[in-house]
């Protein structure tokens, strides 16, 4: 072997070497792709996905798909050859990390917040859709969780709904928190608490708080919940967490609880977080939840208005129809449902 072969033996083996180190070395960002698909009509398991009791419940011909997006996790890594292809992919995006999972964010952290959100979400699924099908909903205080050491512990739970304090009526959180707060420490305090559709008075002594000097707690947090005769339990896969399935999880209750088939022979797909009053808001992974809706051969996607910017460059065969409300997405849906109207649904040009 003469020299110059050996020197450039050498630097090729050295190229390689750097590059292989370079494509290992991780680099600071998430990549979004095209998720699966959870279908909310039809059984998962033997066992409805949207399960009702105490109303009637109708069948549906269509689908109705959750689409997802497939982000790297917070505690993977991420090499410089997958942020290109994702930088260039069409169905894929690439952010900062710190924008995704701003710092000393662990994927416990991540976990439990999109538990969180899933939680909320299905419950003001549940409510926006009764609503629209004309079913009371009261929204109330509810108890969301009790500090393990606090006055309440084992006399109040997660989900109790606090109807009032010392018989005066409690409609809202800051109602019990001021009533509780006109009481001393140490004084016993009578919740009227509505569990398992049963109101029963409850009796708690105050404790005081510990980051605010001289004022009684009760121990515990309080958040908004709803109230209504039926029971709805929305039984999507566990794994999933956020919010952005809040818009197609109220429209599969209302499918159910209402005659008619909006979905027709249909297969929509769609994304949306939602809140009880039924208000559709933006969602992030827009594009790779299209994807997702086209490789499960989706006839429809709906979006909330906010996100059609998101989709002006978008070319696929799915008909995107744009809502704001879940008012928007019913009537949508069944204009498609009537050939003579059915231009009149909204898209997102």
């Amino acid at each position: 072997m003469t020299r110059q072969t050996w020197t450039a033996a050498v630097s090729a083996l050295l190229f390689v070497i750097a590059a292989a180190i370079i494509a290992m070395t991780p680099v600071p960002f998430v990549t979004y792709s095209p998720g699966a698909t959870h279908e909310l009509l039809s059984p998962s398991g033997g066992e409805p996905v949207i399960a009702v009791e105490g109303l009637d419940t109708f069948e549906s011909a269509g689908q109705m798909l959750v689409p997802t997006v497939s982000i790297t996790r917070a505690d993977a890594p991420v090499s410089l050859p997958e942020v290109l292809y994702a930088h260039w992919a069409p169905d894929r995006e690439v952010y900062p990390r710190e924008y995704v999972y701003p710092a000393r964010t662990n994927a416990t952290d991540v976990r439990n917040r999109e538990a969180q959100q899933m939680a909320t979400s299905r419950a003001d699924a549940a409510a926006a859709a009764l609503r629209a099908a004309g079913i009371s909903v009261e929204q109330i205080p509810m108890v969301q969780s009790v500090a393990s050491t606090g006055p309440a512990v084992d006399k109040l739970f997660p989900g109790d709904f606090v109807v009032a304090i010392d018989d005066t009526p409690t409609p809202t959180v800051a109602a019990v928190r001021e009533a509780i707060e006109k009481r001393g420490i140490g004084q016993s305090v009578m919740f009227t608490v509505r569990r398992d559709r049963t109101e029963r008075v409850v009796a708690i002594d105050t404790a005081a708080s510990k980051t605010q000097a001289g004022v009684p707690v009760w121990g515990g947090n309080l958040v908004m919940g709803y109230s209504y005769a039926p029971r709805i339990d929305i039984r999507l896969d566990p794994a999933l967490g956020g919010s952005s399935a809040g818009l197609m999880m109220a429209l599969a209750v209302f499918e159910r609880v209402t005659p008619g088939d909006m979905a027709g022979d249909r297969v929509v797909a769609g994304t949306g977080a939602i809140d009880g009053a039924g208000t559709v808001t933006v969602v992030a992974g827009i594009r790779e939840k299209l994807a997702s809706a086209e490789r499960a051969q989706a006839d429809v996607f709906l979006v909330p208005d906010a996100n059609c910017n998101d989709l002006a460059a978008a070319q696929t065969g799915v008909r995107i129809v744009s809502v704001g409300t879940l008012e928007d997405a019913i009537a949508s849906l069944d204009l498609l449902n009537d050939p003579a109207n059915e231009h009149l649904v909204k898209g997102c040009a």
